[in-house]
């Protein structure tokens, strides 16, 4: 049989190979067609410069539109609120006080941002809420820390193009039930910051919460309101949205675990973006926290880590509500708040009255409360 021509058997090669581009691409579509939830819960790395967010266009935007929607109407799916008998689990009376103290890493890169060069030092300017012992004053704004036996530390990991102060609420919260709460803007990604976040740069922000973990307990050690006042342990990290990833990354992943963080909130995260092994055999205690109207990231990726996660576990689900509100704004706060407090009482202060508390929150109209 008579061989086809040289130039028939390439149009041949390049239509097979056109062929198997196309079946490629189809099956690419495919597998990332699914929904939110299988999406924000799965495992992947990905290339600096596009680096996989929870919130890739900020939530700034997203706050104010959850606010706007709820203002309009109480009845979008997306917003539900729960009925207006619940009540908050009270929180211990303590006075809180705030500073800001700058933290600097010359041992790593700011990011490249509003026209600079990525270089060293990096700085983290950190705001501080802790409990004090007497109520701050105009004329004494930063009173000395109760300290009978040192406080928690709490590092907490804002979202993504968003600062931290936006969440002081929830932080005031958590500091009134007897915690130091040191809350970060991310070099890279917090709008307390001039220039535009950069997107890839949230790969560095594990590091920058063990340097604050370091920093603060460095503070601890120096005269100040703070001396004396943290009980080094008895740490641990919380996080909403992208600031979710990375605090389960810092202490639920190989890549960048401190063995000093004890236990873990974690609000509407998800696990990728890093390298390394999720939530490993020894892991310490979590509880995830999201609400399944959540409309930018579904509330599958909560039940996935809790599926995942090693025990104690805990998974507070919030019926209806949204992406950020329920962590910024009542009437969900306090409940999330005093949730925390709860399960931080009882991993990193040994309350035995917590685990009741904790229940009490979960069994408010409105929330569920799981437990692995």
């Amino acid at each position: 049989m008579r061989r086809g021509s040289p130039a028939r058997r390439r149009c041949s090669s390049r239509a097979f190979v056109i062929v198997l581009a196309m079946l490629a691409l189809g099956a690419n579509a495919c597998s990332d067609g699914g929904s939110d939830a299988s999406k924000a819960s799965s495992s992947s790395t990905t290339s600096p410069g596009r680096v996989r967010l929870i919130a890739p266009n900020g939530l700034r935007g997203v706050l104010d539109r959850e606010r706007s929607a709820r203002g309009k109407s109480s009845t979008t799916t997306t917003t539900t609120v729960p009925p207006t008998t619940t009540t908050a689990v009270p929180l211990p009376p303590f006075p809180v006080a705030q500073l800001t103290q700058t933290f600097v890493d010359a041992s790593r890169s700011a990011p490249a941002r509003n026209g600079a060069t990525a270089q060293p030092p990096r700085a983290i300017t950190t705001t501080i809420y802790y409990p004090a012992s007497l109520a701050p004053t105009p004329e004494n704004p930063t009173p000395p820390a109760v300290s009978a036996g040192g406080f928690p530390l709490v590092v907490f990991a804002h979202g993504y193009e968003i600062d931290a102060a936006s969440y002081a609420t929830l932080l005031r919260d958590i500091a009134t039930g007897g915690y130091i709460v040191a809350a970060p803007d991310f070099p890279g990604t917090s709008t307390a910051y001039p220039g535009g976040a950069v997107r890839d740069d949230s790969l560095n922000e594990p590091g920058d919460i063990s340097f604050v973990i370091t920093s603060m307990l460095q503070v601890a050690q120096q005269a100040g309101p703070l001396q004396g006042a943290i009980n080094p342990n008895a740490i641990g990290v919380n996080g909403q949205s992208d600031g979710g990833v990375v605090a389960t990354a810092t202490g639920w992943n190989t890549c960048c675990q401190d063995p000093r963080i004890k236990a873990g909130a974690i609000y509407t995260g998800a696990t990728f973006a890093f390298e390394g092994e999720w939530f490993p055999p020894g892991s310490p205690p979590i509880m995830f926290v999201h609400a399944t109207a959540d409309e930018i990231n579904g509330y599958g990726a909560s039940t996935s880590m809790f599926d995942r996660a090693q025990s104690p576990k805990y998974l507070l689900t919030i019926e209806g509500g949204s992406h950020l509100e329920p962590y910024v704004d009542p009437p969900w706060e306090p409940q999330v708040a005093a949730a925390t407090v709860a399960f931080f009482d009882q991993y990193l202060k040994g309350d035995p009255s917590a685990a009741a508390r904790l229940a009490t929150v979960g069994s408010q109209p409105g929330y569920t409360l799981q437990q692995g």
